[in-house]
């Protein structure tokens, strides 16, 4: 072959391999598209209801002119989000009068599977307004009914109780408060809820029912007074991490991983070397069972604080779990032979040891790392 042919060969394969990467390419970036904007409706989903929670807080807060604020940046011609509607009527009535509320509720376009939140807030209004009948009328469709008509909104339950309390039957209206109570324990009105509920314990004579319920209701309240705290405190510094910290171990410690780790998103976009941080996130997922995104919050934890027991504890826990015993094995001893050894949040990683070294086949090490444990206090056996 010539050298001009072989050059020309080379061209060619030269422009093949050049147009096959080239689609390649434009494939992979198609494909790219349209991951992205199969993700745009999730995104922006995340973005309303993050704007929604943000609200609330300004209504928990006593900062209604914030809501209106946002509420008027509405961009024109989009359908509203009726919970969205619901909060700023509810701000507007705080602030203006019923007028101004009924003003935003009739606002529109409105999608029409949020609409629900009209009716309930309008329902609202009425109660606010000392409109009893009306307002029940709203929420349940015949007055012998159990269930509000919205029974799948837990506001519904709350308002209907209201309502047939006020109106004198107090029996029947705490029927509506005690579902309100069970599906939705930590709203900010289930301490009245709760209050309700002793009271008309305290009428039909049930003294321990109502004990119960008071009991109950401090303990709901102080949560919903740290949870202002906090809130608050956002609010005003919200470049410092520890609100944000204690506002998501509220709502950990209220068994709501989702609201908490929208908080810690928050805290880690500003603070990203914040190990607890980190830490907390990985509690979320490890509470939604999503154990290897637990493991890599808890892995991103260490990165900033290597002595982190808890998260390096956890970390080991999973990796056993998943039967990767050197990795357990390294989390275990990392912390049995480090500084923080003799703490009794370590107790735990000597008996996860001694067993990661029995499912290993080394029982002489496995007993020698339990009698530690022992020493430090431990009481359970080694065998599972």
């Amino acid at each position: 072959m010539t050298t001009r042919a072989r050059a020309w060969v080379a061209a060619v394969a030269l422009f093949a391999a050049s147009a096959a990467w080239s689609s390649s390419a434009a494939q992979t970036a198609a494909s790219g598209a349209q991951e992205d904007a199969s993700a745009a409706p999730a995104r922006a989903e995340a973005l309303e209801r993050r704007r929604i929670e943000e609200w609330r807080d300004s209504l928990l807060i006593d900062r209604p002119r914030d809501v209106l604020a946002a509420a008027e940046q509405h961009a024109e011609g989009v359908a509203w989000n009726g919970e969205e509607l619901a909060l700023a009527a509810r701000a507007a009535f705080a602030t203006r009068g019923r007028e101004a509320a009924n003003a935003w509720l009739a606002r529109t376009p409105v999608r029409a599977e949020t609409s629900a939140w009209i009716e309930l807030e309008r329902a609202r209004i009425a109660l606010e307004s000392d409109e009893l009948g009306p307002a029940l009328a709203a929420l349940v469709a015949k007055p012998e009914d159990r269930a509000p008509k919205l029974a799948a909104y837990p506001d519904a339950w709350l308002y209907a109780g209201r309502a047939w309390t006020r109106l004198g039957d107090s029996t029947r209206g705490a029927s509506f408060f005690a579902r309100f109570v069970e599906l939705a324990p930590f709203d900010v009105e289930a301490t009245s809820a709760m209050h309700a509920l002793a009271q008309d314990a305290v009428q039909r004579g049930d003294g321990a029912a109502a004990r119960a319920w008071i009991q109950r209701a401090d303990e709901n309240g102080k949560w919903q007074s740290y949870r202002r705290v906090r809130v608050l405190q956002i609010r005003e510094s919200p470049d410092e991490p520890l609100p944000r910290q204690g506002l998501a171990q509220l709502w950990l410690q209220a068994r709501d991983p989702l609201k908490a780790s929208a908080v810690l998103e928050e805290l880690l976009a500003r603070h990203p070397q914040h190990a607890q941080g980190w830490f907390l996130l990985g509690e979320c997922e490890r509470t939604r069972e999503r154990l290897e995104p637990a493991a890599e919050a808890y892995g991103k934890a260490l990165e900033f604080e290597p002595e982190h027991v808890l998260a390096r504890h956890n970390r080991g826990v999973i990796h056993r779990l998943r039967g990767r015993l050197g990795e357990a094995r390294a989390d275990f001893e990392r912390i049995v032979d480090g500084p923080r050894a003799a703490e009794k949040t370590a107790l735990g990683s000597h008996l996860a040891l001694a067993r990661v070294l029995i499912a290993q086949g080394e029982r002489t090490a496995a007993e020698q790392r339990y009698a530690r444990y022992r020493e430090l206090g431990g009481a359970e056996p080694l065998a599972q």
